[in-house]
């Protein structure tokens, strides 16, 4: 499953080298498709960045309550696993939902560019996303 391989590309390494095509990806796919991904094989680095990515997805009005309620879960078993860590509440450069995971880095400029995929009208089309694949 592709969006199972870019969420892990996303959550495994620093925000900084994630690429727009994997976050849209795992966006559209959890947004439209009900995707929520396998989280069992994630390492003690990657559950902040995994905890961050479906809090601020699952947050777009385009996910229903019962998709929401399917990715909370997933969050509180990761968060169950998840060092604790003191969040930087002073770096005011980096998202709040960020920083609560413990993060000193995010994805907001990439998420940004994600609101032409939050239309009614882009839901119809959803099956043209990937013409490429």
């Amino acid at each position: 499953m592709q969006e199972q391989v870019a969420f892990e590309r996303l959550v495994k390494n620093e925000f900084e080298n994630a690429t727009f095509d994997d976050l849209k990806r795992v966006a559209l796919a959890i947004w439209y498709e009900g995707f929520v991904p396998t989280v069992d094989q994630l390492d003690s680095g990657s559950i902040g960045a995994a905890c961050y990515l479906l809090d601020r997805l699952m947050r777009y009005n385009c996910v229903t309550i019962e998709e929401q309620r399917k990715l909370i879960t997933v969050i509180n078993e990761l968060a169950d696993r998840l060092p604790m860590a003191n969040p930087d509440y002073t770096n005011l450069s980096v998202d709040k939902a960020a920083r609560k995971w413990g993060l000193h880095r995010d994805l907001k400029l990439m998420l940004k560019m994600m609101i032409p995929f939050q239309t009614r009208h882009y839901k119809h089309t959803k099956s043209e996303r990937f013409n490429n694949e």
